[in-house]
């Protein structure tokens, strides 16, 4: 590929919602990384394929998409790696490209959708699970998809429809959805309820892509209920954002909108 070629291709930022823990944040880095080397049809200079986070971490949005414009660089693909299309995706960084596009009338900016329920994470939560199943039945186990709970009901419906399709795909014998906050049922009542079901098994998927405090904290009251009810097993499994599949959800997504 020749380096006219390169260049006439869209820039592509990918903007994250950035961690308070290090964790996290090496998590959506190594996305990047993985991104960088499987963008198909791509070669990938350093400065081709940068991100920006929305807070929390640095750099921010605004200053990664100056940075770029400072290279010379005025076409743009924005992609948030974002699972739903809440208040970040929906207006917060729209809000900001309204800004830098205001300032430089001279860019094209092109935004990306946010990964919803695309094939590729459904394959990831998919793996997720499947990731931490005993060797035992499927129909041996229930799972609980835990969403993180929100006021959006078009959030809060994405992590159902999420449920009910795992629970078609993966046959497990009981899938229930909760969140953590917010929404009933709230995850506290969920564990419960499945420590009186006769699912000596219990599959915990955090429908989150990354590690962070919100992890921690789904995963301590699962800790929680390990204690209480010993006669139970809780299984933890992984956030979304470590799956090869969620690297093919964001290259696909990226691909749709630069045709």
């Amino acid at each position: 590929m020749n380096e006219e070629h390169i260049n006439s291709q869209p820039t592509v930022l990918l903007c994250g919602h950035g961690s308070r823990t290090p964790e996290g944040a090496a998590e959506f880095s190594t996305l990047v990384e993985n991104i960088k080397k499987r963008l198909p049809g791509r070669k990938i200079a350093s400065a081709f394929l940068e991100y920006g986070f929305l807070e929390h971490n640095r750099p921010g949005i605004m200053a990664a998409l100056q940075g770029l414009y400072d290279q010379g660089l005025r076409d743009f693909i924005i992609q948030p790696v974002t699972l739903y299309n809440a208040g970040h995706t929906r207006q917060d960084i729209p809000e900001i490209l309204a800004r830098f596009q205001k300032k430089h009338p001279d860019c094209r900016l092109q935004y990306g959708a946010a990964l919803g329920l695309i094939p590729p994470v459904i394959e990831a939560a998919s793996h997720a699970a499947l990731s931490v199943m005993p060797d035992v039945a499927a129909e041996e186990c229930k799972l609980l998809l835990v969403g993180r709970g929100t006021g959006d009901r078009m959030v809060a419906d994405q992590t159902i429809d999420l449920c009910r399709r795992l629970h078609m795909r993966l046959d497990f014998g009981d899938s229930r959805y909760c969140y953590y906050s917010e929404n009933a049922p709230l995850l506290t009542t969920a564990l419960t309820q499945a420590a009186r079901s006769h699912y000596h098994h219990v599959i915990i998927l955090p429908y989150l892509l990354f590690s962070g405090h919100l992890l921690s904290a789904i995963y301590r009251e699962v800790d929680a209920a390990r204690e209480k009810y010993p006669d139970f097993t809780f299984h933890k499994a992984p956030p979304l954002g470590m799956q090869d599949f969620m690297t093919e959800a964001v290259i696909a997504i990226i691909n749709e909108v630069g045709g």
